[in-house]
């Protein structure tokens, strides 16, 4: 069965007169016949009742024109229905943003200020956890990341970027801590605590980015505890278990507990950047986007 079919039946159930029908389908009145009898053979029931003065619904073909009269309709809806999502999914720009604390904000804030100016841009959004994650969302046009979770030598001839905001790095420790009520932190005083981190970060290898990112600064920690998941690293610090590394907007459950020293001095602070990353073969795709999220970059403002 057919969908032509259903549409001959359906005018010829409208008209009741086949050659009237046949002149709707803009087909012959024999070639109509053909799809009826078509139809009615494998169904294995008769539809029309036909004489030589006039054309009849049985009982069964009543039934199917009550049912299937909407069925044209409803399959053109249907179809462009779905002609108009594959347009915009063609248009839809896939956002993958890194899952931690003040990044979502930051990058939320961005792309409703940017569909403030284009309204017809649709965007979707994937969190992910750790770089191997990207490799299970669906070619994101756009990634978001931190500044020291990619080595961007070795990705400059595919992709290009931006510096969307600045998150200025501190030493974070409880305020139960000893060192909470002095001026300024000395190495030999930070050697002695017990570096937190995400597990996880340490797989993507952004944890041995920051392990040398702290060698340089003189900080080398005796000890590193790792966690699965930032709400446990949270508990760990308010109770006083070591220091980590990190921003303000990170802590959003225990930050007044917090106590959070630059690095390494408020004068020469260190900092994380917020980073937008497009493959160089998706500028014209991504144009105005490019063009909005340059307009912020960090760098061009220095």
């Amino acid at each position: 069965m057919t969908i032509h079919q259903i549409e001959c039946f359906l005018e010829v159930a409208r008209t009741l007169n086949f050659t009237e029908a046949a002149g709707h389908l803009y087909i012959s009145q024999q070639g109509l016949s053909r799809q009826i009898s078509s139809l009615e053979r494998e169904l294995e029931m008769r539809l029309f009742e036909r004489t030589t003065r006039e054309v009849r619904l049985t009982r069964s073909g009543e039934i199917l024109m009550w049912k299937w009269q909407n069925i044209p309709t409803l399959i053109r809806e249907s179809v462009d229905m779905a002609r108009e999502d594959n347009k915009r999914e063609k248009d839809r720009i896939h956002v993958a943003i890194l899952k931690m604390n003040g990044v979502m904000d930051v990058v939320g804030r961005i792309l409703a200020e940017y569909s403030d100016q284009f309204p017809q841009t649709e965007f979707q959004l994937k969190e992910y956890s750790d770089v191997k994650d990207l490799a299970g969302i669906n070619a994101p046009d756009l990634i978001i990341t931190l500044s020291n979770g990619f080595d961007y030598t070795k990705i400059k001839d595919k992709f290009n970027w931006a510096e969307l905001h600045s998150f200025p790095l501190y030493y974070v420790f409880s305020k139960k801590n000893p060192m909470a009520g002095l001026d300024r932190l000395s190495s030999a005083q930070l050697q002695q605590q017990t570096l937190l981190a995400v597990f996880r970060y340490e797989e993507s290898g952004l944890g041995m980015k920051i392990l040398e990112f702290l060698g340089n600064l003189g900080y080398l920690p005796k000890k590193v505890r790792y966690f699965d998941n930032t709400d446990s690293l949270e508990l760990a610090l308010n109770a006083n278990e070591g220091i980590h590394i990190g921003y303000r907007e990170y802590y959003h459950d225990f930050g007044d507990r917090l106590a959070m020293y630059p690095i390494p001095t408020p004068e020469n602070q260190a900092e994380a950047k917020v980073m937008a990353l497009w493959r160089v073969e998706d500028e014209e795709k991504l144009k105005d986007l490019v063009s909005y999220l340059n307009s912020i970059d960090l760098r061009r403002r220095e």
